[in-house]
């Protein structure tokens, strides 16, 4: 007598769900390597947008002082590429607001209406740090506050924002670590033509 074996093929269910969990885990480690790529991208192009405001300032406004100029003449005299100013509205590597106004009151040892204080609305916590280190170099003076009710600082040596005094080249580490544990924080720029 002749028996026949039949034999299955096919995958268990164990063996399925042990393939569909990592290629979960493949597809979240790509997604989050993606997106860092995204963020330093958009706090370098940021970082260069502050450099070619901060030249453009120095060179314009050095010796005439800076009362009385608008962030319309800053975008007429091409301190913002083309594709990031429209009209008076100045969108961010972030897509916030960028705003700049003249300085209304002493910065550390820059004069009233000597300089610029220079805004970027909210920046992800992803690209805080990043972005304080790289632009301090070339600011006169940084604060980094969390969004809600923030407004252009009224002390840049005291608190947990002041993450680069006055003149100072240095940052201040634990208060930026402070500050960029926020969701969203606003950068405060004191720029020195």
């Amino acid at each position: 007598m002749k028996t026949t074996q039949t034999t299955q093929s096919g995958y268990t269910l164990v063996e399925l769900a042990i393939s569909v969990a990592i290629l979960s885990v493949l597809i979240v480690a790509g997604l989050l390597g993606v997106q860092s790529i995204l963020t330093s991208g958009k706090v370098n192009d940021q970082i260069k947008t502050v450099a070619k405001l901060t030249a453009k300032a120095s060179a314009l406004f050095a010796s005439t002082g800076t009362s009385g100029v608008s962030q319309k003449q800053m975008i007429q005299v091409g301190a913002w590429d083309a594709s990031k100013a429209n009209g008076e509205k100045v969108t961010s590597s972030f897509g916030s607001s960028e705003t700049i106004e003249p300085n209304k009151s002493e910065i550390g040892s820059m004069p009233a209406n000597s300089g610029f204080v220079y805004t970027i609305k909210a920046v992800p916590s992803a690209a805080c740090s990043d972005l304080a280190t790289g632009l301090a170099g070339f600011v006169f003076a940084l604060n980094v506050q969390s969004v809600s009710g923030s407004a252009i600082p009224t002390s840049w040596t005291t608190g947990t924002g002041a993450v680069k005094a006055p003149g100072n080249a240095n940052i201040t580490f634990t208060n930026m670590a402070t500050s960029c544990s926020n969701a969203n924080t606003d950068f405060y720029m004191a720029v020195k033509p």
